[in-house]
């Protein structure tokens, strides 16, 4: 299994296909099987695609500490799985709090990313750290497959089981530290002004309250930025309803990283 070592944490990734790259960064919960379950890799033919088990996720190693889960260790996990890889550039697609993670990646190091696409609400600019800590402690309490169960009965359309399980497979406490790690962290909000490969935000129209006005928010402060608002979709929708996303993607990734033929 192809690994990347960084600070003792073993980082899993699996690589298929060939091409030029692509790395796909999952969420809070779950793993990158998730990808394949859902569709997004067999309609990458013509690419290399690296998807990333991120630390405490799936294949990965587990570490314990508020320090090793900070922002700043997810994003230096990227350049490493890249770099074990043998790609000095790679487009980057990430999903919910992947988002964060791979616009970071684009704003330090804008030489190794020709192309970025972010999956999921971007929520407000001036949300208070306090709610990440408030979900970590709920995650906590209940665990994470009650969680996942709550967040799903929330979705206009019912989740498939296999991402139910896929998401409720994430280890409890590797969640809660993720979302106390990067409370402190501005986030998306932070990375948008320096991020100067074309970008891509994907969102669902029934992700939150106002999804419209902050991906349009989000989206103007890229330099070179363009948003679509999938009509009908929550939060889980946006990505497993792929045959309404994967159209977008594909065609934006052709635009800017075309496929081998």
């Amino acid at each position: 299994m192809p690994t990347a070592c960084r600070g003792g944490v073993d980082l899993y990734f699996s690589d298929v296909g060939s091409g030029p790259a692509v790395l796909l960064h999952t969420g809070g919960g779950g793993d990158g099987r998730m990808w394949e379950l859902a569709g997004y890799l067999e309609a990458l033919g013509g690419y290399r695609v690296l998807v990333h088990d991120h630390r405490g996720h799936g294949r990965s190693s587990k570490p314990l500490g508020l320090e090793n889960h900070r922002l700043v260790e997810y994003v230096d996990d990227v350049l490493a799985v890249l770099d074990a890889a043998g790609e000095q550039r790679a487009a980057l697609v990430g999903y919910s709090d992947g988002i964060d993670v791979v616009l970071a990646v684009g704003a330090c190091c804008p030489d190794r990313v020709p192309a970025l696409v972010g999956i999921g609400a971007v929520g407000a600019p001036d949300a208070s750290p306090s709610e990440r800590r408030a979900q970590a402690a709920h995650v906590r309490f209940v665990g994470m497959r009650a969680a996942i169960e709550e967040f799903a009965r929330a979705e206009p359309d019912p989740p498939p089981q296999w991402l139910l399980e896929n998401l409720s497979s994430t280890d409890t406490e590797m969640f809660a530290l993720e979302l106390e790690g990067w409370a402190d962290s501005l986030g998306v909000w932070a990375s948008l002004s320096d991020v100067t490969a074309p970008s891509l935000l994907v969102c669902g129209e029934l992700e939150e309250p106002e999804a419209a006005v902050h991906l349009e928010a989000a989206a103007s402060k890229l330099r070179h930025g363009r948003s679509v608002m999938v009509e009908g979709l929550g939060h889980l929708g946006v990505f497993w309803r792929a045959e309404l996303v994967l159209p977008v993607l594909t065609s934006f990734l052709g635009e800017h990283l075309p496929a081998a033929s």
